[in-house]
């Protein structure tokens, strides 16, 4: 203590927690160096968990998202990969989750195919497959969409995957979706569905029924309801012998309307 009565500080001291504080910073600048050029470059995705209900080898739909090489663990940015799969026309929605220390889960969902359109490609006739958005993620490709009922009436310039059908057939879309998953029985009986088109935003549909020839008109809407007075009519004119002699049934108001043929 000097004259004054005051402490001096101990030099030593204060030296030896300036000391540790030094190797304590050096030792964390260490570690952040080691991470940041030796151990982080090197923690590559180690196992990739996917899940897909599209129709493609793992390899392609890695392809898809830009995954076919190696990938780091820390750079890989989720957000961008989901971007990147949903660009496609054939992913409705995809799923992604880096999970430590080394695996990436993904998860995709496909569009699922709701009907095809006819359309000429390279001079050829092929499908062209659509979902319940109206989307069209398939052009050509096999015969395993025949089952799905077909649309016409509808004018295209270039068909391309990813084109979306007219806005003004969404409501048909989303009644053939509630057919396809409730009453899947009467969404199989649609064997074509034409659109008779009366304005840019309104039009009727003709219908043929894969048991029956006969055209039948109705107006834009469909329901499992109107499906079965529908066989029902035609079950019955069949019993009476008169479908051959029937041009087509209109069903667009509440009472049915039979055309004949000429001179029947």
């Amino acid at each position: 203590m000097n004259r004054a009565g005051f402490i001096l500080p101990d030099y030593r001291k204060v030296r030896n927690v300036l000391l540790v504080l030094i190797l304590l910073l050096a030792l964390v600048l260490s570690v952040q160096l080691l991470l940041s050029f030796i151990i982080l470059p090197e923690m590559q995705i180690g196992q990739i968990l996917l899940e897909s209900t599209v129709n493609l080898p793992d390899q392609a739909l890695l392809a898809m998202g830009g995954l076919s090489g190696g990938v780091n663990y820390l750079s890989l940015d989720e957000k961008t990969i989901r971007e990147t799969y949903e660009t496609s026309p054939m992913i409705r929605k995809a799923f992604i989750q880096k999970q430590f220390p080394n695996t990436l889960k993904i998860v995709l969902y496909g569009r699922n195919p709701l009907g095809i359109s006819l359309v000429e490609q390279d001079g050829v006739v092929v499908p062209a497959v659509f979902d319940d958005q109206g989307v069209i993620f398939r052009v050509g490709g096999n015969a395993d969409v025949l089952d799905l009922p077909v649309l016409t009436g509808i004018r295209y310039g270039n068909v391309r995957e990813g084109m979306v059908l007219p806005e003004a057939l969404q409501p048909l879309f989303r009644d053939l979706e509630t057919l396809k998953e409730k009453q899947p029985v009467l969404y199989s009986q649609i064997s074509e569905i034409k659109v008779v088109k009366k304005s840019d935003e309104h039009y009727d549909l003709k219908l043929y029924l894969s048991s029956w020839q006969v055209p039948v008109l109705t107006a834009s809407r469909l329901d499992d309801a109107l499906l079965r007075r529908i066989i029902l009519v035609l079950d019955v004119l069949k019993g009476k012998n008169m479908l051959s002699d029937l041009e087509y049934a209109d069903f667009r108001s509440g009472q049915v309307v039979l055309k004949m043929k000429e001179g029947r």
